[in-house]
């Protein structure tokens, strides 16, 4: 990476910026290290992702008696109609090697006889979820990273990217909008900017932007934000996955407990004693997960919920999910001897930014790939342990797509903004928390499990009041943070409420119905029976 001073503005030239450390974003940096000369950033350190925090492992068709047609069917039918074929074929069909790549570097998955155990996840109608023991997501960043410890890329951590730099018109290689690079923050306040032939976000999901979630604290949907500012187009906004069983316990953590407690043998109680799903889903307590949630939402009225997986004995308990277990009893729960008190979770953003099968942007010189991305995969509801497979799976795809282009691009060294202040003011970190605080408060209330438009109609309101108070604040890092929040929970209300229907993740309490379903009923109330013939 070069560096230019101009004045008192410092510049740095790289081929290709990457934004985030994450399964998608290392195994990109790792398919185009080499010759290239690589940036990547990331908002704190080199291993803070939610690859670091998943739990349950990547879906894979690795066994004689699976098929991609079922995996690609369970897929399908998970997204409740709104997945893209083409995605869902490229990812089935180039998971296996993904997975055979991450043996071969080390990856400690569980296996018996030097075969890979495979478990079973809600949604899956086969064992294919390839996993290691209970923190896949741990070891799996863990195998990336030392391998890109290895190679010649440049590592920026604790850096925030404030906003996109793009180019119009005569001043770009095209008469198209193009991306050439980031403003960015270092953990000093020191602001300079990038500038990169090609950009990719890989800056993971949005789950703070609820009170409970799974997310790690940097999961505040910058990634989605800054492409939208850009002018990229967004889709699927709407669809928020709630995980159904994250630990639920007064002076706790959300703790995730892992769809594979439940994908072994897991079983749901109310308070009453009863195996609630049974009432709810043929699937009982492996239906899909938006199913799940909604049921544990509703039986939560009654009072706590509850799961239990006891009955396997702890001698298999304690070998299986030993991570859990250990954090569990930190907490003061036994899982070998008690149940489990949960309720759901904000978990994973099935949409995103927009891109196409390589993970190109509607921006030119911008691409997106994992959770910030929306390729189309999850549709309305993302499959279990189908997020890693894909973002190892675009990783790949947009590096090669990158590197084959490159060679036609070339980075503006020319001056392209006017100043670059050296520093930027601080900002009260209380003020901060409160706007967090009220975010989170009106995301949950108005936005969550259940939605109705009067709830949306008021969460657009109350969030455009919330911006307008920002909009006196200097752009410091944790301000432009708070922005993208509020920004992204807009985008996500306003597509909520224009989905009249229930589909998915997106549940709207007056309008409980698929769109054809609802239109049905309509015109039989109507007295048309012949136009539902």
């Amino acid at each position: 990476m070069t560096q230019q001073i101009k004045g008192n503005k410092k510049v740095l030239v790289t081929d290709i910026l990457v934004i985030g450390s994450g399964a998608a974003g290392a195994n990109f940096a790792l398919h185009a290290a080499g010759n290239t000369k690589i940036t990547l950033v990331c908002k704190g350190k080199l291993e803070d992702s939610n690859t670091n925090k998943a739990q349950g492992g990547l879906a894979a068709v690795m066994d004689s008696y699976d098929s991609f047609a079922e995996h690609i069917q369970d897929t399908l039918t998970t997204g409740v109609g709104l997945c893209r074929e083409e995605t869902v074929q490229i990812v089935v069909e180039e998971a296996p090697g993904e997975i055979r790549k991450l043996l071969n570097n080390g990856m400690p998955f569980t296996m018996e006889n030097k075969k890979l155990l495979l478990s079973r996840e809600g949604g899956h109608n086969k064992n294919r979820v390839c996993y290691a023991e209970d923190d896949t997501g741990a070891k799996l960043a863990k195998t990336l990273l030392v391998q890109l410890r290895e190679q010649a890329v440049t590592v920026l951590e604790n850096h925030f990217v404030l906003e996109l730099i793009t180019l119009c018109g005569k001043d770009s290689v095209s008469a198209h909008k193009r991306c050439v690079g980031a403003h960015v923050v270092d953990g000093k306040g020191n602001e300079f900017a990038i500038l990169s032939k090609a950009i990719v976000l890989a800056t993971g999901g949005a789950g703070q932007l609820y009170q409970q979630t799974s997310n790690p604290e940097i999961a505040t949907a910058d990634g989605v934000a800054l492409a939208y500012r850009a002018g990229a187009v967004v889709e699927d906004m709407e669809f928020v996955q709630f995980h159904p069983t994250a630990l639920c316990k007064e002076g706790c953590p959300n703790f995730l407990i892992s769809e594979t407690v439940r994908g072994e043998g897991g079983l749901l109680y109310n308070t009453l004693g009863e195996r609630f799903m049974l009432r709810y889903h043929e699937m009982k307590e492996l239906a899909p997960r938006d199913e799940v949630a909604r049921a544990i939402h509703e039986e939560r009225k009654k009072g706590e919920v509850y799961l239990d997986i006891r009955h396997k004995g702890s001698d298999y308990i304690l070998s299986r999910f030993p991570m859990i277990h250990a954090t569990l009893f930190s907490y003061g729960i036994d899982m070998t001897k008690e149940m489990i008190p949960i309720a759901p979770a904000a978990h994973y953003m099935c949409g995103g930014v927009k891109v196409d099968c390589y993970g190109q942007t509607s921006i030119s010189g911008l691409y997106a790939i994992g959770e910030v991305s929306c390729t189309g995969l999850h549709g309305a509801n993302r499959l279990a342990s189908n997020s890693l497979i894909e973002a190892l799976v675009f990783g790949k795809r947009c590096a090669a797509k990158i590197l084959e282009e490159l060679i036609t691009l070339h980075t503006p060294l020319k001056q392209i903004f006017e100043t670059l202040p050296s520093g930027i003011p601080g900002t009260n970190i209380n003020e901060v928390l409160e706007f967090r605080k009220e975010l989170q408060s009106i995301m949950s209330s108005h936005v969550g499990i259940i939605r109705t438009e009067q709830g949306l109609r008021e969460a657009l309101v109350r969030l455009r009041t919330l911006e307008k108070k920002l909009a006196v604040y200097s752009n410091n890092k944790n301000i432009v943070e708070i922005k993208n929040m509020i920004l992204v929970g807009y985008l996500i209300a306003k597509a909520a409420l224009f989905r009249r229907e229930s589909r998915g993740t997106h549940f709207r309490q007056d309008y409980p119905h698929l769109l054809l379903e609802w239109l049905v009923h309509y015109l039989l109330a109507e007295g048309k029976e012949e136009v539902c013939t």
